[in-house]
C-alpha cells in the first residue's frame, strides 16, 4: 500500500504542465545529498488510497498533469497501485509523470506514463538543469515511443 508524506502544484518538474506533485514515501534507492530523504522511509504518511480521490477534486481545475515522486518500494504491489492511480488520472483527462530515482532503462510497466524522469542523483553530475547530468526526462509521443527531452530544463 503506497503512502504519501505530502502534494503540491509545481510549474517546474514537468515542461509545459502544471503539475500535481505528488511525494510517495519508501524510495529504496538511497541516492547520496536525496534532496528530500523522509521519503526513503517506509510506510510514513498518509495512504494515497485514501485521499488520492480527494487530491485530484481539490486540483482538477489548477493542474494538468499528476506526478508521482517517486514509486514505493518498487514491488510488483507497488507498481501495480501506482498504474491504477495513473489509469484513473487519464480518465480525468490528467497526463501523468513518473520520477524514478532508479538507474534503468524504460521498463514495460512504465509505459502508461505520458512522462518519465529516471535515473538517480549524482552530485557529481547535477540535477536535470546541468547538462551534464545523469538524469533523463522522457515524453511518450502520439506512437507510444519515448523522446528525451531533458533539454528543456537547460537554460
Amino acid at each position: 500500500m503506497l503512502h504519501y508524506l505530502e502534494f503540491g502544484i509545481s510549474h517546474m518538474e514537468v515542461p509545459g504542465e502544471t503539475t500535481l506533485c505528488i511525494y510517495i514515501s519508501g524510495c529504496s534507492n538511497r541516492c547520496p545529498k536525496c534532496h528530500y530523504v523522509q521519503l526513503q522511509d517506509a510506510d510514513v504518511g498518509e495512504v494515497l488510497s485514501e485521499y488520492f480521490d480527494l487530491i485530484l477534486n481539490m486540483y482538477h481545475m489548477y493542474t494538468t498533469c499528476v506526478c508521482f515522486m517517486g514509486e514505493g518500494d518498487c514491488s510488483a504491489e507497488s507498481i501495480g497501485e501506482l498504474r491504477q492511480y495513473v489509469l484513473r488520472s487519464h480518465a480525468r483527462g490528467y497526463k501523468c509523470c513518473l520520477y524514478s530515482g532508479r538507474d534503468t532503462e524504460i521498463e514495460e510497466w512504465m509505459k502508461v506514463f505520458d512522462y518519465l524522469k529516471i535515473g538517480s542523483y549524482n552530485d557529481a553530475y547535477g540535477p536535470l538543469t546541468s547538462k551534464s547530468t545523469n538524469q533523463k526526462m522522457y515524453m511518450r509521443r502520439s506512437d507510444n515511443t519515448f523522446i528525451d527531452i531533458t533539454y528543456r530544463f537547460w537554460t
